[in-house]
């Protein structure tokens, strides 16, 4: 590899690496959008040198860069250039799956890297969190109107997923007694950001039962199983932690506590509640069924609305519980729907649909079921909030995404090479 792409390897991760610990407080410096936009630059310098990755899932994706081209030619005549090129990223971040093939011949150290991240997402996180809590640095803003400190907790919880999965399975190892510490952190943090966010908190359950679902090594069952008997004990550490938490209501009226989280449960299958939680459910209801409307039974069938417009404003939405400007319905496949018609809709399921089929793959490989998981956490909490549309969520989920994809056409997964690098990833802690 040569300096400049060695160059661009450390600041790609370096980059990701401040995404995942700040999300949003860094969104509004773009570093993500100038790293793609070199990234692209360097992919067409060494389009000789990389090898392109085949496939259906692939494949799919080529098709949809092709089609955000159109659309972004189409949406600048209509709307303008900046909210026309600010609505493509719905989909140009997918450049980042094959950016990556820039490192295709060491994309297993850049690998082992994304999982150092993780290695110290929690107390890095767990740190930042109660900083945040002070007036004065809490408000510090360098990009945008945006604390540099904004933490979202839907996002939040996706990441704590990750490094919970990467512990748990020992890609990312600790010495006594700082893996408890680490557990500690996650369940602490996990249980903040339940009071916050539901989505973030089914994401997180979610996918960790998929990866337990279809781990077909009884063995490392086992061993799950034995680990879980602990999980109570620090989980009950993290609840008498959080009673004693003071923390301000947030702009949506909830807060830290063990009664907020609770009611964030129950109101995911009820609508008895007064006021934000069920207000909160009730706007992205009746907003998701107005675009189902006039996508399959109206004028916007075949290509959507476009770029451009904003879905907020044409759809006569209004709320008082979000902030900043609202353009997302909060569902990023409804999103999809809004602006690019049926016909791409059903492809962007039919793609989710062939990640689900892979985990079903008899010889689906332990780590391959780790980034298969990863992938669920990332696209369940991206169709209950703005995640996939924006750098926090989108650079990270597209680069394992790319990893996955990387690792399957190359026939990393199930090698000696995942084993060597990883030793035997799924023999637990002791």
């Amino acid at each position: 590899m040569n300096k400049i792409l060695q160059l661009y390897k450390t600041i790609f991760i370096s980059t990701l690496a401040l995404y995942i610990y700040l999300g949003k407080g860094i969104a509004y410096g773009y570093f993500a959008e100038f790293l793609l936009l070199i990234g692209i630059l360097l992919l067409i310098k060494h389009r000789r040198s990389v090898s392109l990755i085949k496939g259906s899932s692939s494949y799919i994706l080529y098709f949809l860069l092709l089609i955000n081209i159109l659309y972004l030619a189409r949406g600048i005549v209509h709307f303008g250039f900046i909210d026309t090129i600010r609505d493509s990223f719905i989909l140009n971040y997918i450049y980042f799956v094959f950016i990556l093939l820039l490192f295709q011949d060491t994309i297993s150290d850049l690998l082992k890297s994304i999982f150092n991240i993780y290695k110290y997402y929690p107390l890095v996180l767990f740190s930042l969190y109660i900083i945040s809590l002070n007036d004065f640095i809490g408000n510090i803003s360098f990009f945008g109107n945006v604390h540099l400190l904004f933490f979202k907790f839907g996002d939040i919880a996706v990441h704590l997923f990750v490094a919970f999965i990467l512990q748990l399975t020992n890609l990312n190892r600790y010495k006594k007694p700082f893996d408890l510490l680490n557990y500690l952190c996650i369940f602490i943090l996990f249980s903040v950001a339940s009071s916050y966010s539901r989505s973030g908190m089914l994401s997180f359950i979610t996918a960790f039962f998929v990866f337990f679902y279809f781990l077909n090594d009884k063995t490392v069952k086992n061993q799950l199983r034995s680990f879980v008997k602990f999980v109570p004990i620090i989980f009950v550490i993290s609840l008498l932690f959080l009673s004693k938490f003071k923390v301000a209501d947030n702009f949506q009226g909830r807060t830290v506590g063990v009664e907020q989280v609770a009611l964030n449960f129950t109101s995911i299958f009820s609508t008895s509640e007064e006021g934000g939680l069920n207000d909160n459910k009730i706007w992205r209801l009746i907003w998701w069924g107005q675009i189902i409307d006039y996508t399959f039974n109206g004028p916007y069938f075949i290509a959507g609305k476009g770029l451009g417009i904003s879905l907020a404003d044409d759809d006569q939405i209004l709320t008082t519980d979000l902030e900043g400007d609202l353009r997302s319905p909060h569902n990023f496949s409804l999103s999809v729907l809004a602006r690019y018609g049926v016909f791409i809709f059903f492809l962007w399921l039919y793609w989710n649909i062939m990640l689900f089929k892979s985990i079903k793959t008899i010889n689906l490989s332990r780590l391959q079921l780790v980034i298969i998981c990863i992938q669920i956490a990332f696209l369940f909490n991206a169709n209950f909030d703005v995640f996939l549309e924006g750098p926090m969520g989108a650079f990270p989920f597209w680069v394992f995404v790319g990893i996955d994809l990387i690792f399957s056409y190359f026939k990393l997964y199930n090698s000696s090479l995942e084993y060597s690098l990883f030793n035997n990833p799924l023999e637990l802690n002791d």
